[in-house]
Formats: C-alpha cells, sequence, structure tokens
C-alpha cells in the first residue's frame, strides 16, 4: 500500500474515531446543558473534566510511547505491548484509587463528590482501551480503533437521548458512560487478538529501566500538557462553584469541536512523521509544512466566526439567557481557538523529532503560569478571568514552540502567501464583526464560500493542491517545490 493510500484511509478512519468520540460527548453535554440548567451541567463537567485529567495521569505517556515505539519495531510489538500495559495498569489502579480520595476530601458538593465516584469507573475503563487504541496506531491499522469508538459513542447517544430528554438523575447518566467505556474496552480487547493472535495480558515489568526515561518525559507532558488548558475548570469548581464551571463549559464545548482538527492529523500523521525523521529529513519538513497551512487554513474562518457571531450562536444552542454570560467567554476562546491550531504542527515536529523533552518544560511552566494567573482573576472575574487566563496560557505555550522551532517557522510562516491570507482574512473579521447581527445561517454560508475562494487561489499553491490529491503522496514530496 502506498503511503497517499495508507495516509488517506489512516485519516478517514481517525475523522471518525475523533469525531464520533468528540460529536458524542459534546451532543450529550449540549442536551444536558440545556435541559438540566447551568448548575447540574456545571456539576457533571466537574467530574467529567476531573475524570479526563486522571485519564491523562493513568496514560502518563504510555500511549504515545507505544505507538513510536511500535511503528518503528513491529517485529517486537508483543514484547512492547505487555511492558507498557503492565505500567499502564498499574497507573489506572492508582488513579482510581486518588479520584476516591479527592472526591472525598475535596472541597466539592455533594453531587458532585457522588458523580466523581461514578466516573472513576469510566477512568479505568477509557484507559485501558485507550492503550489499545495506541497499539492499532502503531500498525496505522485505525480502521479497528474506528470500529470500536463508533460502538461506544453511538451506544452512547442512542442510549443517553432519551434519558436526558425525560430528565432522568443525573447519576443514572453517569452510570451509562461507565457502562458504554466497559462494553467498548472488551470489543477493543477482541480486535486486538486479531492484530496480534498471540498478544499476551500478562503482567511483567521487565525492561522498565530501558523505557523509564522517555515515560517519564512523556508522561509528565501529557499530564501538564492537558493540565494547563484544563486546570481553569477545576479551579472553578473549587473556587466558583458548579454554575461557573456550567457557564464556562458551555462556551468550552463548542471549540471542542473544531479541535478534533488538529487531532486527526497528529492521530494520523504522528507513526507516519516518526518515521519519516529517521528515514528521510525533506519529507519531514515539508509534511509538517503542508500540515501547518491547512490548520492555519481551517483555524481563521472558523475564529472569525466564532467571535463575531458568539451571540447569535449562543441564543441558538442553549436558548435560554442563564447562558448569556457565555458569550463574551466564547469570543476569548475564538482566539484562543486560533492560538491553538497555529502552534499544533510545531509542537508535532518536537515530538517526532525527538525533543519531547522542550514540550514537556514549556507545559509544566505554562501549568504553573495558568495556577498563579488563575489564583488572582478567577476570584475577581469568574470565568471570564478563567477564560483570559487560557488565552495567556496558550499565547505563552505557543511563543516557546514557535522560538524552539524558529527555523521551520521562518520557512512555513515567513512568505508572500501566508501573510497576504492573513492580512485578508483580517479585512473579513473586520467586516464580519460590522455585519454580525446578519442571520448566522445567511452569514457563514457566505463567509465560508468567500475564504474557499481565497484559499484555493491565494493561499495554496498548484503543487500543494496537487500534493494533498496525489496518487503517490511520497514520490510528490520528494519533488521539487
Amino acid at each position: 500500500m502506498s503511503d497517499a493510500v495508507r495516509i488517506r484511509k489512516n485519516s478517514f478512519y481517525s475523522t471518525l474515531s475523533i469525531s464520533s468520540r468528540l460529536i458524542a460527548n459534546v451532543f450529550v453535554f449540549w442536551i444536558i446543558a440545556r435541559y438540566y440548567g447551568p448548575e447540574i451541567f456545571g456539576q457533571f463537567k466537574s467530574a467529567q473534566v476531573l475524570a479526563t485529567n486522571f485519564i491523562i495521569l493513568a496514560d502518563f505517556g504510555f500511549d504515545i510511547l507505544l505507538t513510536t515505539e511500535v511503528a518503528r519495531n513491529r517485529i517486537n510489538a508483543v514484547y512492547l505491548y505487555r511492558q507498557f500495559y503492565s505500567l499502564k495498569l498499574m497507573f489506572s489502579l492508582f488513579t482510581f484509587t486518588a479520584m476516591w480520595l479527592l472526591s472525598l476530601f475535596g472541597n466539592f458538593s455533594q453531587e458532585t463528590r457522588t458523580l466523581i465516584q461514578i466516573l472513576s469507573f469510566y477512568t479505568i475503563f477509557t484507559t485501558l482501551t485507550n492503550h489499545l487504541f495506541a497499539l492499532y496506531k502503531g500498525f496505522e491499522k485505525l480502521e479497528y480503533e474506528t470500529k470500536v469508538s463508533l460502538f461506544i459513542n453511538v451506544g452512547l447517544i442512542l442510549i443517553l437521548f432519551p434519558l436526558i430528554i425525560l430528565k432522568i438523575n443525573i447519576f443514572i447518566i453517569a452510570l451509562v458512560f461507565v457502562f458504554t467505556r466497559f462494553f467498548g474496552f472488551i470489543v477493543a480487547i477482541i480486535y486486538s487478538f486479531k492484530l496480534i493472535p498471540n498478544i499476551s495480558f500478562r503482567i511483567s515489568f521487565d525492561g522498565f529501566s530501558e523505557i523509564k526515561n522517555k515515560v517519564f518525559i512523556f508522561g509528565f507532558f501529557l499530564l501538564f500538557n492537558n493540565l494547563f488548558f484544563q486546570l481553569d475548570t477545576i479551579l472553578l469548581s473549587l473556587w466558583r462553584g458548579d454554575k461557573s464551571v456550567g457557564v464556562y463549559q458551555a462556551a468550552f464545548m463548542l471549540i471542542m469541536l473544531p479541535l478534533i482538527i488538529p487531532d486527526i492529523f497528529i492521530n494520523t500523521l504522528m507513526p507516519f512523521l516518526s518515521r519519516l525523521n529517521v528515514e528521510n529529513q525533506v519529507q519531514w519538513k515539508r509534511a509538517g509544512y503542508l500540515m501547518n497551512k491547512i490548520l492555519i487554513a481551517v483555524a481563521i474562518p472558523i475564529s472569525i466566526i466564532l467571535f463575531a457571531f458568539s451571540e447569535q450562536i449562543i441564543k441558538i444552542i442553549y436558548g435560554s439567557r442563564a447562558y448569556s454570560e457565555t458569550i463574551p467567554i466564547l469570543r476569548i476562546f475564538a482566539i484562543t481557538l486560533l492560538v491553538r491550531f497555529s502552534l499544533e504542527s510545531y509542537a508535532l515536529m518536537l515530538t517526532t523529532s525527538e525533543r519531547q523533552k522542550i514540550r514537556l518544560i514549556t507545559v509544566i511552566v505554562a501549568t504553573l503560569l495558568n495556577f498563579i494567573l488563575n489564583y488572582f482573576l478567577i476570584p475577581i472575574y469568574g470565568p471570564y478571568g478563567a477564560a483570559l487566563v487560557s488565552l495567556i496560557t496558550n499565547i505563552f505555550v505557543g511563543i516557546i514552540y514557535y522560538a524552539t522551532n524558529y527555523k521551520l517557522v521562518s520557512e512555513y510562516l515567513l512568505n508572500y502567501k501566508v501573510l497576504m491570507f492573513v492580512l485578508v482574512s483580517l479585512i473579513m473579521a473586520y467586516f464580519s464583526w460590522l455585519l454580525r447581527d446578519i442571520n448566522l445561517f445567511i452569514s457563514i454560508p457566505v463567509l465560508g464560500l468567500i475564504f474557499i475562494f481565497i484559499i484555493y487561489y491565494i493561499f495554496f499553491t498548484k503543487s500543494e493542491i496537487e500534493l494533498m490529491f496525489s496518487k503517490d503522496f511520497k514520490l510528490m514530496f520528494t519533488k521539487k517545490k
């Protein structure tokens, strides 16, 4: 199978997997927010965000490391999986216990405390399933992940939708999350035997000394990389209560949908770029360059729409004055979204060139910065202050990633087409703001068509368009621009 076919196939499956997971969660959280109100929604999101961070802690870098190591050495996949699985299981049990202790001794409402305890089971099943997904990715068999993800997320929507409409107790909703993840884990195990018939789930800590340095770098990175982006939700729950979390997360959910796009790129290209970094540096740079351009082309129009039409978007989606405070928060998140998109390609280039330590130090400092700023701004400005801190923290991370990739930045950004696209986009943003009262269902299609024209005729070159749709991806990368 050629690189082009493999990448398109895996991109398709990755899109289905990530989209099904995120759309299911966003859809479920949206109807909870709409039907249960900000306070109950805030309770559920406080517990869910905490569970998400504990999933990252349980992962501790094992998933990404398993993917990259298997991609480089598939012959020893059984040994590598058993090695990482044993550590993953140990960390999963540790996080399960930690969630219970935090729920008992943390300053949470009784409802939030109970939800945390229920979702501790969701955490352990999710993290073990994700580890099997990492194995699939190492073999570039993303179709297995897609099948399991669809099973989990379609089932989640079908079961929960009627229950939420009937306003069933929120604890029952949390239990459904747990059971869908449990059955998804069972299905994931079945597919792992199809991939590697002699796969072993026997616990073994042999060879830990060989990988411990990489484990700690990847593990602490993933923990702090997630924490600096979601710490504000946990702090809002502790310092301002469940309603503030609900108002804040109502905006946060709306940027999570477009954030599936860089996730798809990372999911698909990480093993490919890891291999290219060893085999061909020219291809590695050009693949990263194209990824960067695509992300910028997608992020700018989405950010403009979320910023200019935030009031209409909030009214249509939530249909309640209780979420009026979410409007200015969404505008800040629109800018944060653009920052996140612009730094993702440079972040991936650091990871695939084995410079993960730079990312680790960056996100640790970013988490400390986030906590310090939130300590002063949340008590005064509440969720709006938390959104500002999130933007500042992401800008800080972006500056570091740009600085440590300055050669790539000069190649990727300092050219006529990119600068012209940014200038035209600023003009479009200005007029969108002036015309923000025009009906959303008219303005968005018109704006979208204009940007499609600009992206096709101004931003991308003919060779780049040919490359994205070429039959021989590898050959096109080796051609001169």
